[in-house]
């Protein structure tokens, strides 16, 4: 008797394991992501980040490469992509257009911080020219309009000087990406050209940071920078799970504690990591734009995983 009971209670222990209903499988997800560095760059991101993203968040993540920011800006704002890598002012145009698009994380360019980085103007190591009043009637390389480094916040600090940027040139050339602008000012396409610098150590002097996949920075000495602007962003798209958005800021706030990671920072993204991206953070873009009916969201902090022995 007791082994029927036995058997008859293992039969419908059995049963209901089978009845409860499993966990749906977990969306498929596209990233989203421009090419700052150039093509070849992007690709070998690319080829990174799809099978780390995938790995960490547990659900195929295939990663779609833009040739514009703006292009990556409206994939966002319209959920054609699910999250993803993009500069602060397409961030801002994208929560424009639709004022769910999230901001997660932001950049670090190195280890003990650097959450922010400086537009500069550069020009070649040996080139007699000092400030921008001299870069009058010379030849300007751009990145792209929607460049914040490239193109938006420099002309902004031309304006800034009292010189029209409409004006202050022979000519203007949009190259399409950094290590482009720099090719163009060492080759003397360009005179001078727009570009970016990580925010130095203190102490430490300005290098063209955007210059570093077009050959040496010593090759370009910075003229000009503006004031420290945020770095790119990982933002989610309005109708992005809200119950992933947790998993997603740990997955890259975590990024750095693995060699794999590590190595997608270095190579994929040219970061040393992800912090929290918070309040304020894009205060600069808005004015910039003057998207003053705009506020830039950004998602709350992570809960910190409950300690032992607390429920």
């Amino acid at each position: 008797m007791l082994r029927l009971t036995l058997a008859v209670t293992l039969v419908l222990s059995s049963a209901a394991l089978a009845a409860e209903p499993k966990a749906p499988p977990k969306k498929p997800l596209t990233f989203g992501m421009s090419r700052p560095y150039g093509e070849r760059q992007a690709a070998g991101a690319q080829a990174l980040i799809e099978p780390y993203l995938t790995k960490a968040l547990g659900s195929p993540v295939t990663v779609k490469v833009f040739a514009t920011y703006d292009e990556l800006s409206d994939a966002l704002a319209s959920n054609a992509v699910d999250f993803a890598w993009i500069t602060p002012v397409a961030f801002v145009q994208a929560s424009q257009k639709h004022r769910d698009v999230t901001a997660l994380s932001k950049a670090m360019r190195h280890s003990d911080g650097g959450l922010f980085y400086r537009s500069v103007f550069i020009v070649k190591a040996d080139s007699p020219v000092a400030d921008l009043k001299a870069l009058a009637g010379k030849k300007a390389a751009w990145v792209g309009k929607l460049s914040a480094s490239g193109y938006l916040f420099p002309r902004a600090l031309l304006k800034e000087q009292g010189l029209d940027p409409d004006k202050h040139f022979a000519s203007e050339a949009f190259a399409g990406d950094h290590p482009s602008v720099c090719k163009a000012v060492r080759d003397g396409t360009a005179d001078v050209g727009a570009t970016f610098a990580a925010e130095p150590k203190e102490g430490a002097a300005l290098e063209a940071t955007g210059c570093l996949d077009a050959g040496p920075a010593s090759d370009f000495k910075v003229i000009a920078s503006t004031s420290n602007l945020p770095n790119e962003v990982i933002a989610i798209s309005p109708d992005f799970p809200p119950t992933r958005v947790n998993e997603v800021m740990m997955t890259f706030g975590r990024m750095s504690l693995s060699p794999e990671g590590k190595k997608l920072l270095d190579e994929g993204f040219r970061v040393r990591g992800f912090g929290v991206a918070v309040e304020g953070d894009f205060d600069q873009v808005t004015a910039l734009l003057k998207a003053k009916d705009v506020k830039a969201k950004v998602a709350p902090e992570p809960a910190a995983p409950p300690k032992k022995g607390k429920k």
